[in-house]
């Protein structure tokens, strides 16, 4: 019989927050507690200023304390709440898992607990210097002695594992171990679209989605600049991070608001119906760590368009599971955009290639990925 284990999961953000680093850490959670474990998650609200919560819940099974952070700074934050309790409880695990880069909870955790517990880092794809370069080149040299004691580090990408090679981990140190999606959840679906494109205020005709922060670095106003003169819709599913209202006024300015649709954040329910009513996905962001909504859409059968930037090209390869614009090219976006939807053959052969591809990402498989991994870490 395997030994239970005593995890502790380290977070920034509340696993309430929707982007896809603390969606994979919620449900890796609850998979590893549904396993036997005993799991505890440690957060604190970084993001989610005037938003409720409990400091301390159960949900299924896991048990979730949430502290308050007091300083935001870039995104870094600060929480005093959070040192203190997690010198109350950190001699309680047999484990600690420490997510997240350039936070405070990832540098106080990793420096606080050195060697007192084996420890497992895992970035989320957080690496890259596009925004507040020098600061993050600086701050990635300091990060260097926080992560010599740890056991293992998780890479979401290749692209990640070459990020820690540069930080100085072992190679023998570092697993690749990708997001995942539930295949019985993200499946393609047969629905009556022209009732549910009614339902969201729309026409019948050609449906672009795309599911995320709505936030300038995620690019859903480019896509609605390379579809302004282009007859098709374009629906954004996501909670707003300070550009819905820009958004909202560029459309009414152009006049599509009949094809454009904001519909903020959305349910599972409804997140299911709108990856059925669409036909084709696309995320032209700045940056990526992984992209998980994009395996998501794959999963749906919708065949995806994306930006060059962060991992985005590990995932697609253009013209076989989907299609890249480099970024920030609206022209070349509204191309890609135009080429899928006038030659079906194509559309439907990276539709298809999608489907196939995305089989290498099913949560139950990836997630056993991980517990295997905390056994070995106790091991040493």
């Amino acid at each position: 019989m395997k030994k239970k284990l005593k995890i502790l999961n380290i977070c920034s953000a509340r696993i309430q927050y929707p982007g896809g680093a603390e969606k994979v850490i919620w449900e890796l959670s609850r998979f590893i507690s549904k396993q036997g474990h005993d799991v505890t998650i440690l957060q604190t609200d970084l993001y989610e200023k005037g938003y409720e919560w409990k400091a301390i819940e159960n949900k299924d099974g896991v048990n979730i304390i949430t502290c308050k952070n007091d300083r935001f700074v870039k995104g870094f934050g600060y929480s005093k709440d959070f040192k203190k309790k997690l010198k109350e409880i950190w001699e309680d695990f047999d484990i600690i898992h420490v997510f997240g880069h350039g936070r405070f909870t990832t540098d106080y955790s990793l420096r606080f607990i050195k060697d007192k517990k084996p420890v497992i880092y895992t970035s989320n794809g957080f690496f890259h210097d596009k925004k507040y370069g020098r600061i993050k080149k600086f701050y990635n040299k300091l990060f260097k002695s926080a992560l010599k004691n740890i056991i293992f580090c998780t890479a979401l990408t290749q692209l990640e594992r070459d990020a820690y090679l540069e930080l100085g981990v072992p190679d023998e140190k570092i697993r690749i171990i990708p997001a995942w999606i539930d295949s019985k959840k993200f499946k393609p679906r047969k629905i009556d679209r022209k009732k549910l494109l009614k339902k969201y205020g729309l026409e019948d005709k050609k449906t672009l989605l795309y599911v995320g922060r709505v936030h300038e670095t995620r690019g859903a106003h480019y896509v609605v600049e390379a579809i302004k003169d282009l007859d098709f819709n374009f629906i954004i599913a996501g909670r707003d991070a300070d550009l819905s209202e820009r958004i909202r006024d560029r459309v009414n300015e152009l006049d599509i608001s009949k094809r454009v649709k904001l519909l903020g954040e959305v349910s599972d329910k409804q997140l299911a119906e709108i990856y059925s009513l669409a036909d084709a996905f696309v995320l032209f962001s700045a940056w990526e760590g992984f992209g998980i909504v994009v395996i998501e859409a794959m999963a749906s059968g919708l065949p995806v368009i994306v930006s060059d930037r962060g991992s985005l090209p590990t995932l697609v390869k253009n013209g076989e599971n989907g299609l890249i614009a480099k970024f920030p090219d609206v022209d070349g976006l509204r191309d890609k955009i135009e080429l899928l939807f006038s030659d079906k053959r194509l559309e439907n052969k990276i539709r298809e290639n999608g489907l196939k591809f995305v089989k290498n990402f099913e949560y139950s498989n990836v997630a056993k990925r991980f517990e295997r991994l905390y056994g070995e870490a106790i091991g040493k």
